[in-house]
């Protein structure tokens, strides 16, 4: 599995990584631009990223804009390359419990679901097994 944390707090990095490790290569960005950067990159070397977990309040560019930069790359990406449709799985991470911040990101960002801070290790990895982004066993589905 190929994974883009994208979030400012380097404990919160450093907590999901710990977490993640094992089931694939994983990168990091301290900003949302950042991380849309990385995100277009993989697209257009035809390598996306399998999952996107990324915080909604950072600095330079906030997480809700970035979700849907990176959901508009996909778009335009699919456009120009028909028969390939890989959309990646994105999970925002929040400290915020803001039903109108989740909102926009499921109906105007199209994010796969939500996690909140502080991160749940459980929570997180049966979320990837519910979405069979890592097996029931722990192991990841791409081995």
């Amino acid at each position: 599995m190929k994974v883009l944390l994208v979030e400012d707090q380097l404990s919160i990095q450093e907590k999901l990584r710990f977490i993640l490790e094992g089931y694939g290569t994983i990168d990091t960005a301290d900003n949302g631009r950042l991380g849309v950067d990385l995100f277009c990159k993989a697209l257009a070397n035809q390598s996306p990223y399998d999952l996107v977990l990324m915080d909604i309040q950072m600095p330079e560019m906030d997480g809700q804009t970035a979700l849907k930069k990176m959901r508009h790359a996909e778009v335009e990406t699919y456009k120009a390359r028909p028969g390939e449709k890989k959309f990646s799985f994105i999970i925002m991470v929040t400290s915020l419990e803001d039903p109108a911040q989740l909102m926009e990101a499921y109906l105007k960002g199209r994010c796969n679901g939500y996690i909140t801070k502080p991160i749940n290790a459980n929570e997180l990895l049966d979320k990837l097994r519910e979405h069979n982004l890592i097996q029931q066993d722990g192991s990841n589905r791409e081995t």
